[in-house]
């Protein structure tokens, strides 16, 4: 008999219109995998275990009451080309390889999305280096059609943007990556081996070599599994020290707020349009980006936040305050580029301020274009010496039975599908996972424990 698949009652045509059995209890219940985190990276991981590995049930807690409801589903939603990263980097080779894999996704899943393009423009001479750098970059990344255009070049293909050269990719796309992110849960539940608890918030984590994985959430349920892989995002420092991994890197919130052009002025621009980029910094500016609902959207700006989940400027977590506060690397951070921090906040309560930083290669943008948005809350990584972790990160946790995702930022959402590989191919190796017949010649099980 396949697992049940546990979801809430509003989410269940959304994800499994077979209508399966509700279960009101979890205690006890046990998978050979449990995921911690239903966003992108938890679900296209979950998707990839259960296509690989026939023998395998898997079970995904997330601590929120729907999925994908955090970085998944709060960003410009970009589909990267794999321009920014360091060459030979896992940023880098994932995202590209993530980005072929999301067009071919979208294609066969008929998910809306399209290769608007992308602008990367440098408005000063000293941004020309920095342009040049990006170009050698994306070369040794082997990004598809990418090329360096000169000012009137540019304005042939935008004629509202002004710069004085700009780093062309094609390649660029957008998507809707919450849309995405419910496919994957849809692939993962119709493999029948699957199943979602939502509202479930992990509180404590047992791991033993002998005895497996167990989770406890705040109400006391429990989810019990030979092996855990945790996707947690914003979280995902909390997560992995519950399960026996290390106290850092620190993640941070960094909020960013969007607005949008209304809708007559939504032909200003027909594809994404970035500033060069800080490289002290991952954030990669106030820009301008096509949805594929036809709205435009302008930002984001990037403030310290407050709370891991801090949407808002009056947002406050104490619990997440006091953790920022006892970070050595956050005041490194902020002492180190004070100008930089206070010019983010100030954006962030001044539209003027905001809008300016898309007037420099878009001057024809006036306030009055815009509304007012949403805001996104993204992961950032550092260590104690305050450096930014500029890579994917994973770890090994205890006991042999954990596997922890400890920095997945953007590019993350492109990636998902490469990310998940490689998670995947390193539980492998690590939990020495073997295909079906090998499973079953050394353990043999029922097909109902087996999930299949």
């Amino acid at each position: 008999m396949a697992a049940a698949r546990i979801l809430p009652r509003s989410a269940r045509n959304r994800f499994n219109p077979r209508q399966p059995r509700w279960m009101s209890a979890l205690s006890g219940k046990e998978s050979d995998v449990a995921i911690v985190g239903g966003g992108i990276v938890g679900l296209a991981t979950a998707r990839e275990i259960v296509s690989r590995f026939p023998w395998a049930s898997v079970t995904v807690v997330e601590k929120e009451k729907d999925l994908v409801p955090h970085q998944t589903s709060h960003n410009s939603g970009v589909i990267h080309a794999g321009i920014y990263y360091e060459p030979g980097s896992a940023m880098a080779k994932l995202c590209v390889d993530g980005a072929r894999r999301m067009y071919e996704y979208c294609e066969s899943n008929k998910l809306p999305y399209e290769r608007v393009g992308k602008l990367i423009v440098a408005t000063a001479e000293e941004e020309l280096p920095i342009l040049k750098n990006l170009y050698e970059r994306a070369t040794a990344n082997k990004v598809q059609g990418i090329e360096l255009l000169d000012g009137h070049q540019v304005q042939e293909l935008e004629p509202n943007v002004r710069c004085l050269q700009a780093l062309h990719s094609p390649n660029t796309g957008i998507v809707d990556y919450a849309a995405v992110g419910r496919s994957y849960a849809r692939d993962f539940l119709h493999s029948g081996r699957g199943e979602i608890h939502t509202n479930f918030e992990v509180k404590k984590i047992d791991a033993d070599e002998n005895r497996g994985v167990e989770l406890t959430s705040q109400r006391n349920e429990t989810v019990k599994a030979k092996w855990l892989i945790t996707c947690a995002g914003l979280h995902s420092d909390y997560v992995a020290r519950l399960a026996g991994g290390a106290k850092g890197p620190t993640v941070l919130p960094f909020r960013g707020n969007y607005h949008e052009l209304k809708p007559e002025y939504r032909k200003l621009v027909k594809r994404n349009i970035y500033p060069v980029p800080d490289p002290k910094f991952p954030m990669v500016g106030v820009h301008l980006t096509p949805r594929v609902d036809g709205r435009v959207l302008i930002g984001p700006n990037s403030a310290l936040a407050l709370s891991k989940e801090g949407y808002a400027f009056w947002n406050l977590n104490i619990k997440d305050a006091l953790t920022f506060a006892a970070t050595k690397g956050l005041w490194k951070l902020v002492l180190g580029n004070p100008k930089i921090v206070f010019q983010e906040i100030w954006r962030d309560i001044n539209i003027k301020a905001f809008v300016g930083e898309a007037q420099r290669y878009c001057p024809s943008l006036k306030v009055e274009h815009t509304t007012k948005g949403w805001a996104g809350v993204h992961a950032v990584a550092i260590d104690d010496t305050g450096k930014i972790i500029g890579d994917f990160l994973f770890e090994s946790g205890k006991a042999g039975r954990v596997l922890n995702v400890r920095n997945a930022p953007s590019p993350a959402c492109t990636s998902s599908l490469a990310i998940a590989t490689t998670v995947v191919d390193r539980a492998a190796r690590e939990f020495d996972w073997k295909n079906e017949a090998d499973i079953l010649e050394r353990e043999p099980r029922s097909a109902s424990s087996a999930g299949g």
